[in-house]
């Protein structure tokens, strides 16, 4: 037992630390034998998403799971525990040149179950996509204690049913990630990234749509505060030399100031992409069609940002960041809660009913008076048979997902 924990405003009275999958299988039933609602929790970098669980008794720490089962360079591919952090993780691939490349806000905390169960991902999506377009297979514990495996150890892997992809992004409502395997990547042998300055909105979408056109593979586009686009570009010399050359060229026609960034300017940029991810009480994404421009969307929120907005363009995700009392009440007297619902209906009319909010974040005093996840998707009656499934007494996590599941 240790000290308590609060997750999505809700504090639990005990916390439990298994050592070993035997031991969260067991913790698992006996919390089940006895009706405590309980959740699993990693390094805790996520813990504010959601909404607040209905009851919340017991916290099961995972961050004790932190072996490395199986690692096989020559396949690019690792089978962890769920409790690894992303740094111990870095440190055993770089010794073979190689990377897990998703980005965290904290790669000392962030546990591979944690980013698992919360879909959680940065600029470089752009290039590898998401943990569901990295995760092979996967070990579950689930509500009942009962272990379960899905997938495999090797790339192509299309037997049986996708537990591995269920488990991305359930946000432990399906019980507990005790292992998985990933491919991994190569360390790439040059990355270059510039910086591109517009005076117009209009010219940083020309710019982001001529990305496309001229076929440059970049590992990721950002954008900074509206009007600085950050593209960087990963793999070898002279393929990341020829597309940094092309940048050039449209960063002329869209009459763009250009300039390459140093190693340390790069990572600026990044702690800023962090900040806006990490930092604020009030924390909240929008998601919509690349097509729009997503990144503009949030300005209908008064107040000033805590941290600079930070967008993924050709992905259609925007950023944003404010400080608890940087939204308390606007000029007509909205709350802070009201402004945000009205923000998910604005969102809602300017992208044709296909883009939404999530609040990542929010001040305790905002808990219950403002869903996390706006309204459930179309697909929500096959999750909750899911749910009921998984978990029939609905003990686990329960009410932190979308549609109270």
């Amino acid at each position: 037992m240790s000290s308590s924990i609060v997750v999505a405003g809700v504090e639990a009275r005990d916390v439990v630390t298994p050592r070993s999958v035997e031991e969260l299988a067991d913790t698992a039933r006996e919390l089940l034998g006895a009706r405590r609602p309980f959740a699993f929790v990693g390094g805790g970098t996520q813990i504010e998403l959601g909404n607040p669980p209905k009851a919340l008794d017991t916290i099961v720490r995972t961050v004790a799971l932190d072996r490395v089962i199986d690692y096989v360079p020559e396949d690019q591919t690792i089978t962890v525990e769920a409790g690894i952090s992303f740094a111990e993780l870095d440190r055993v691939l770089a010794q073979y040149g190689q990377m897990f490349p998703l980005d965290v806000v904290d790669r000392n905390r962030a546990t591979i179950g944690g980013v698992i169960a919360t879909n959680a991902y940065g600029r470089r999506r752009q290039r590898y996509g998401t943990a569901k377009d990295l995760i092979l297979g996967v070990e579950i514990v689930r509500p009942d204690g009962v272990r379960a495996h899905g997938g495999g150890k090797v790339v192509k892997n299309v037997a049986g049913f996708d537990l591995p992809k269920l488990m991305v992004g359930s946000l432990g409502t399906l019980g507990a990630i005790a292992s998985a395997t990933f491919r991994v990547y190569p360390l790439p042998a040059a990355t270059r990234s510039a910086a591109l300055k517009f005076d117009r909105a209009d010219d940083v979408s020309v710019a982001a749509r001529a990305v496309v056109e001229r076929r440059l593979e970049p590992e990721s586009i950002a954008l900074y505060n509206h009007d600085t686009l950050v593209v960087t570009f990963a793999g070898t010399v002279a393929g990341v030399d020829a597309q940094m050359k092309t940048l050039l060229e449209i960063a002329f026609a869209t009459q763009a100031e250009i300039r390459e960034l140093s190693t340390l300017e790069h990572e600026s940029y990044e702690q800023r992409e962090r900040a806006v991810r990490r930092d604020g009480a009030w924390r909240f994404r929008i998601i919509a069609p690349p097509a729009v421009r997503v990144a503009t969307l949030g300005s209908y929120v008064a107040g000033s940002p805590l941290a600079v907005p930070v967008a993924y363009p050709q992905l259609g995700v925007a950023l944003h960041s404010y400080a608890e009392d940087a939204i308390p009440y606007d000029s007509r007297g909205r709350s802070g809660a009201a402004q945000f619902e009205e923000l998910r209906s604005y969102v809602g009319s300017q992208t044709g009913g296909h883009g939404r909010l999530v609040i990542d974040a929010m001040p305790a005093w905002a808990r219950g008076k403002i869903d996390s996840w706006g309204s459930p998707p179309p697909s929500f009656s096959l999750m909750r048979t899911m749910k009921a499934s998984f978990d029939p007494h609905g003990l686990c996590n329960a009410g932190r997902f979308v549609g109270g599941l």
